[in-house]
C-alpha cells in the first residue's frame, strides 16, 4: 500500500508544483557540507566578484573558457541583497542555493508530468545523489534541472513534431557547459531526421533561436569579460586540445560503468537507452571523470528503469517492500553525506566569519590545504586578505611542471621559509593535521583553536583527516600569561 500513498498523478498541477519545492527546500536546509570546489569557485566566488567588486578569479576565467551566465544570474540576485541592505553571510550563502532549489523543484515537477509515473517520481525523488547535489550552485546542477525541463517539452510525438521550444534551453546548456552537447546533439538528430522538417523549418528552428540563443550568451559573456569572447570556442582550445582536464585525474576507460552508473542506481525506451550509451561512450573517452559529469543522465535513467512493466515479475506487495527499504536507505545516506560527509570544509568557514566579524585587528588568511578545498569570499563577505595554495594546470607546456601546491608539499617547510622570510606571518592559518608534523617549527607560532572533522578526496586518493584551524592571536595571549 505504499506506492498507494504517493499518487502524484492524481494531485493538482499547482499543489504537485508546491510539493516537490517543498522537497527541496528541505533537503536545502539538510546538505550543510562540501561536495566539489566548483560548486563555489566557479559560480559564487564569480557572482561575488561581479557583484561587490572582490572575490577570486580561477585560471578558468582568465583563459575565458567558462560562461558567465550562471554567475550573472547568481550576480543579480546578490546586486537585489545589497540594494536592499539585506547582503549578509548567511543570505549571500543561502540565496543562491533557495533560488537553485526552486529551479530543481520545477524541474521534477517538469519531469513528474512528461513520465507520468508516479513510480518514476518517487525514484528521482528519493535519489541520494540527486538530492547531493540538487540545491548545489553546480554548473551540472543546473544543466541536470534544464535537462528535464527540456525532457518534458521534446517532441517525443508525431503530434508535437513541429514544437521546437526546447531548443532554446538546449542552446542555453551548450554555452552554460559545451559537453551538453554530446547528449543532445543525436536528440537533435532524431528531431530533425524522424520529423523529416523542410529547410524552412531547419531555419527556423534550429538557426534563428541558435542565433537567438548564442547572442544573448555572447553579450553576457562579453560584458563580464570586458571584451568579445565565445567561450564555447575557448572551451575547445583549452579543454580539448591540449588535454589540460588530466591536471585533475585520470581514470580508467570504465569508470563511468562501475564507478558512477551504481551511484545513480540504475535501465526501455530504445531512444532514451541509446542516448544513454552514447553520452557515456563518448565520456568514457575523455581521461578525466567525476560523478557529476554524468549527473544531466541520472532523468533518462530513472525514466528506464521505472517505466519497465514489472506487474508480470513482481507482486505489488513485493514492489512496496522494496520501495520501502529504498526509501529509508537513500535517506540515510543522504544525511550522512549531507550532514557528515565533508562538514569540515564549510565549518572552518563559518568559524573564519565569526573571526573576522569580530576582531579588533585587520585578519589575514593563509589556506595551507590543498586547493580550493574551502569556499572562499563568498562565504565570508568580507574584503580582507586570504591566500591559498594555487594548482593552475600546465598550460604553456613547461618541462617538469609543478604548480604551486605540488611545489609547497614536496618541501612546505623551504616553502615556508622563502616566503615568510621577509614578511609578516598571517593572523589566521587553515591546514590539514596530517601536514602539522612536517611544519612544526611554523606552527609553534600559533595555537590551535578549531579542529573539525572532514573527508577529503584530492585527485584518485582518499584521506581521513582533521581540519584544523591556528590562530597566532591567541598564540601570543598564551605566552604572556
Amino acid at each position: 500500500m505504499f506506492l498507494h500513498y504517493l499518487r502524484f498523478g492524481r494531485m493538482a498541477d499547482r499543489n504537485l508544483l508546491y510539493f516537490l519545492i517543498f522537497i527541496k527546500l528541505i533537503v536545502c536546509w539538510l546538505v550543510k557540507t562540501f561536495y566539489v570546489p566548483d560548486e563555489y569557485w566557479q559560480s559564487l566566488e564569480v557572482a561575488h566578484r561581479q557583484a561587490f567588486g572582490y572575490g577570486y578569479l580561477t585560471w578558468e576565467w582568465n583563459y575565458k573558457i567558462r560562461s558567465y551566465v550562471y554567475p550573472f544570474v547568481i550576480s543579480i540576485i546578490y546586486k537585489i541583497l545589497a540594494i536592499f541592505r539585506l547582503d549578509s553571510p548567511e543570505m549571500i550563502i543561502f540565496l543562491p542555493r533557495l533560488f537553485q532549489a526552486m529551479l530543481s523543484g520545477f524541474a521534477e515537477y517538469r519531469f513528474s508530468k512528461w513520465t507520468q509515473n508516479d513510480l518514476t517520481t518517487v525514484f528521482l525523488l528519493m535519489n541520494p545523489f540527486w538530492n547531493y547535489c540538487a540545491t548545489r550552485t553546480l554548473i551540472n546542477t543546473l544543466e541536470t534541472s534544464l535537462t528535464m525541463i527540456a525532457l518534458s517539452i521534446f517532441p517525443w510525438n508525431e503530434k508535437d513534431k513541429h514544437r521546437s521550444n526546447f531548443i532554446w534551453l538546449v542552446g542555453f546548456m551548450f554555452f552554460i557547459r559545451p559537453t551538453a552537447a554530446i547528449m543532445w546533439a543525436p536528440l537533435c538528430l532524431y528531431h530533425v531526421y524522424i520529423f523529416k522538417k523542410s529547410i524552412n523549418q531547419l531555419i527556423k528552428d534550429y538557426f534563428f533561436i541558435g542565433l537567438c540563443v548564442s547572442g544573448i550568451a555572447i553579450a553576457i559573456d562579453s560584458y563580464c569579460y570586458g571584451q568579445l569572447v565565445v567561450t564555447p570556442w575557448e572551451f575547445f582550445k583549452v579543454n580539448v586540445l591540449t588535454n589540460v582536464a588530466n591536471h585533475y585525474g585520470k581514470q580508467p576507460l570504465l569508470w563511468y560503468l562501475y564507478s558512477a552508473l551504481p551511484v545513480f542506481l540504475l535501465i526501455k525506451p530504445l531512444i532514451s537507452l541509446a542516448i544513454i550509451v552514447w553520452t557515456i561512450t563518448i565520456y568514457s573517452v575523455l581521461p578525466h571523470k567525476e560523478h557529476r559529469f554524468i549527473l544531466p543522465l541520472l532523468p533518462l535513467l530513472v525514466y528506464l528503469i521505472t517505466n519497465y512493466n514489472y506487474q508480470t515479475h513482481v507482486s505489488e506487495k513485493l514492489k512496496n517492500i522494496i520501495v520501502f527499504i529504498l526509501l529509508f536507505i537513500n535517506f540515510g545516506l543522504l544525511c550522512y553525506i549531507g550532514i557528515v560527509h565533508q562538514q569540515g570544509s564549510t565549518k572552518i568557514m563559518h568559524y573564519l566569519r565569526y573571526e573576522i566579524d569580530n576582531s579588533q585587528s585587520d585578519v589575514d588568511v593563509m589556506f595551507l590545504t590543498p586547493c580550493h578545498s574551502t569556499p572562499f569570499y563568498s562565504y565570508v563577505h568580507q574584503n580582507i586578505s586570504i591566500e591559498f595554495l594555487t594548482c593552475e594546470p600546465n598550460l604553456q607546456n613547461q618541462d617538469n611542471y609543478l604548480d604551486e601546491a605540488d611545489i609547497f608539499f614536496n618541501d612546505p617547510m623551504a616553502w615556508l621559509e622563502k616566503r615568510y622570510t621577509n614578511s609578516t606571518l598571517p593572523l589566521l592559518v587553515v591546514i590539514y593535521d596530517n601536514l602539522a608534523p612536517r611544519i612544526k617549527g611554523f606552527i609553534d607560532n600559533y595555537r590551535l583553536v578549531l579542529s573539525d572533522y572532514t573527508f577529503r578526496e584530492k585527485r584518485d586518493k582518499r584521506n581521513v583527516v582533521n581540519a584544523v584551524l591556528l590562530s597566532n592571536i591567541f598564540a601570543v595571549i598564551s605566552s604572556t600569561l
